[in-house]
């Protein structure tokens, strides 16, 4: 700082004290503090002056700063935050980008759907005969008068004997033969996403009765129209990848769970399915995975090596397919649980077979035990037993008995329960879809079945024998009677 006008201007980080240049802020404070620490009201008057300069200081200073941080300049005893900066005017342009946009697609877009209009008039009946498809031509779109146009305006070469006049078939407008175009009925029908007739040909001269003759503007138009309709047909090439991924993916989890399932029952020691089955399915799961792999690894570095490599959403996008396709290739296809070998599945199946004969031994011990029980049951008393027996000889004499008895025997007889749990078992067995367990418990319940026709047999013999001595018994008292009878008419 100068103290009169005669005195040069210091420019820099001067000390207000000593006059001393310091080269930089931070320079400054620490000389202004060691050096004139004893002036403390020039200390906070430095202080306001700072503040009140820091932008025009913060110019000529390059910082290091953070994207989301504002600006910070801190010393050993002060720090400064400045603010950000005030955003400036906003001019928004989309009503006008719109505005811009909407007149050039009706430039474009009314233009050709007029001429897909005509050409779908063209073709509807069109003759055969050529004066005839001319009066039809003229028909649909008339033509413009030929006297009026003496130049092409296409080419700007004038009308002559050697040059004549053509005429557009779309827009009606005068041109030459160099500046016509040709169309095939057959582009026309696909145009029109119509189906070309057999008998139509399609490769011929280019004045071939069977063509269309355009102008540059109608045929521009339609090449438009078909490169943007092939353009919404084809997919990129990155969702092509994606659905190819896609169907593997959906493949491999089916598979891997019906491998899940083999494996399990194999690794129990089930027959339902083969090892030589389960091993054929393991290799189809792997082969997708490979593919998977393959395919995705292909997608992460799509596009690369081109003049414009993918950035910004779309890299991102390939990166997080590769990732997720390498976690579910870490999850399901890595995790897959092994196949015993052909003696090991021989082991396993044997312990299963031990297993289900020591179950069907031991619900043979407890059926016997319950019979067991059911026989050493108390004697009744007599005349309980005379009632029994009274009972059974009006059963077998009237050769019926009590519903509510015969029920009563049933639920008493052990070998009837024990089928009906046998019958349970078989169907939670189905349901689980375990043959070998179904097959041994079948066999269980056939032969619990012959034990229950053999004791029905033996009380069917023990029955007819003790209704026989009974009806033995009845006549013999009979015939004692009588002869009692006649022996006292005679004393008589």
């Amino acid at each position: 700082m100068a103290s009169s006008n005669d005195s040069p201007v210091l420019e820099g980080f001067i000390c207000p004290i000593c006059k001393s240049d310091r080269g930089t802020a931070e320079n400054l404070l620490s000389h202004f503090q060691d050096e004139h620490s004893e002036e403390q009201d020039l200390i906070k008057t430095f202080r306001d002056l700072l503040d009140k300069a820091k932008k025009k200081i913060l110019k000529q200073e390059t910082f290091s700063l953070s994207s989301n941080d504002s600006p910070k300049y801190s010393s050993n005893n002060f720090e400064f935050v400045y603010e950000p900066q005030e955003i400036g005017v906003i001019n928004s342009h989309t009503s006008l980008f719109n505005q811009v946009r909407e007149d050039r697609l009706q430039r474009l877009a009314v233009p050709t759907n007029q001429l897909i209009i005509r050409l779908e008039k063209l073709l509807d009946k069109m003759p055969s005969d050529p004066q005839k498809r001319k009066i039809h031509e003229q028909n649909i779109v008339p033509w413009i008068d030929g006297s009026a146009v003496p130049r092409c305006p296409n080419c700007a070469g004038s009308f002559h004997l050697a040059r004549r006049q053509h005429h557009c078939r779309l827009c009606g407008s005068v041109m030459c033969n160099d500046c016509s175009h040709f169309m095939d009925i057959s582009t026309a029908m696909r145009i029109l996403d119509r189906q070309v007739k057999e008998d139509t040909p399609s490769e011929k001269a280019p004045v071939d009765p069977q063509q269309l003759r355009l102008c540059i503007h109608c045929i521009g138009l339609l090449e438009v129209r078909e490169e943007k309709r092939m353009s919404l047909r084809s997919k990129p090439i990155i969702s092509q990848f994606y659905e190819r991924l896609a169907e593997y993916r959906s493949q491999a989890e089916k598979l891997n769970a019906e491998y899940m399932k083999m494996a399990n029952s194999l690794n129990s020691g089930e027959s339902t399915y083969s090892l030589k089955e389960a091993q054929v399915t393991k290799v189809k799961l792997l082969r997708l995975s490979e593919n998977i792999d393959v395919l995705s690894s292909k997608i992460s570095v799509l596009g690369i090596d081109s003049d414009n490599p993918p950035q910004g959403q779309a890299l991102r996008l390939q990166n997080m397919i590769r990732s997720a396709c390498t976690m579910y290739l870490r999850e399901q296809a890595l995790s897959l649980p092994n196949l015993p070998t052909e003696e090991e599945l021989e082991r396993i199946q044997h312990r299963r077979r031990e297993k289900i004969t020591a179950k069907i031994q031991e619900e043979k011990m407890k059926r016997h035990a319950r019979m067991n029980s059911g026989s050493q049951k108390p004697s009744t008393s007599p005349s309980k037993a005379q009632n029994a027996s009274d009972q059974s000889q009006l059963s077998m004499g009237q050769g019926w008995v009590p519903e509510s008895n015969k029920k009563a025997n049933e639920m008493e007889d052990p070998l009837i329960e024990q089928m009906n749990i046998i019958r349970i078992y078989i169907k939670e067995a189905k349901l689980a879809q375990k043959t070998d367990e179904v097959a041994s418990l079948e066999e269980n319940l056939q032969e619990l079945k012959k034990e229950f026709w053999r004791k029905q047999q033996c009380q069917d013999e023990i029955a007819s024998r003790s209704g026989e001595s009974s009806e033995a018994a009845s006549l013999s008292s009979y015939d004692g009677g009588n002869k009692t009878a006649s022996e006292s008419i005679s004393s008589h």
